[in-house]
């Protein structure tokens, strides 16, 4: 079952309802989270007295130090002028992270003059991915270097799982991409890669993909949905 990026599960329980100890019992944290499907990789200490922030390999959730209770959602800040999102903040670093080392990886539309990076999940047969691809120029034209990741949304058991593994092993990935954004790609020609595309499957499900196109900006902010060339850079401008 998939929790994250939905709302918050419980909306009113009192912090009196968190058992409250010295510290969590990582055990039992451990235990209560494994019976939805969610291993920790790190338990900490949230702003929130009695609640830990517990890092899975399917995004973050908040738990008390029993493991009884937990939250699902965003926390935010609200003692400055705006409210800070704590939890993006966080998971931008981590999915900075994550992205180092898997250049190679990726199938790029290099920009000529280049002022921004954007990693992009993609997956061959959702639409504004296709209408992504087919404004490239824009974005290159724009400043904007694109970095394709496989993501199809079903993973293993989407019906272009194949398609994808086979654009991934074609000699030029980027031509491959670019006939199957258009429907003229032959998956049948040339070796497969289901091991890189359930990779990034995987990767993509731990940063809290949920769905086509996922934009990660060079700081590990996730933009979620497609954005048009003019409005991600002027985006991407306001956040320098």
């Amino acid at each position: 079952m998939h929790f994250l990026g939905r709302t918050l599960l419980a909306t009113a329980v009192a912090m009196t309802a968190f058992a409250a100890s010295a510290k969590p019992d990582e055990a039992a944290i451990t235990s209560k989270l494994s019976g939805l499907g969610l291993v920790p990789v790190t338990i900490s200490a949230s702003p929130l007295p009695a609640l830990n922030e517990v890092v899975t390999e399917r995004g973050i959730v908040y738990v008390s130090d029993d493991g009884k209770y937990f939250l699902a959602g965003h926390l935010y800040q609200n003692d400055g002028a705006e409210p800070v999102n704590l939890t993006e903040q966080k998971m931008a670093k981590l999915n900075k992270d994550k992205l180092k080392g898997m250049e190679d990886e990726m199938i790029v539309y290099p920009a000529k003059n280049e002022k921004y990076v954007v990693t992009v999940f993609t997956d061959t047969t959702c639409g504004y991915c296709r209408k992504l691809h087919s404004e490239m120029q824009a974005y290159n034209d724009a400043g904007i270097t694109i970095r394709y990741l496989a993501f199809p949304r079903g993973g293993e058991r989407s019906r272009n799982f194949g398609e994808m593994s086979a654009i991934w092993g074609a000699s030029d990935p980027a031509k491959a991409m670019n006939d199957a954004k258009n429907g003229t790609f032959n998956p049948n020609d040339g070796k497969k890669r289901d091991d890189l595309v359930r990779k990034h499957y995987e990767l993509g499900v731990a940063m809290g993909v949920s769905g086509t196109p996922a934009m990660i900006l060079e700081d590990g902010t996730m933009l979620p949905g497609y954005q048009p060339a003019p409005m991600l850079r002027k985006l991407l401008d306001s956040r320098t």
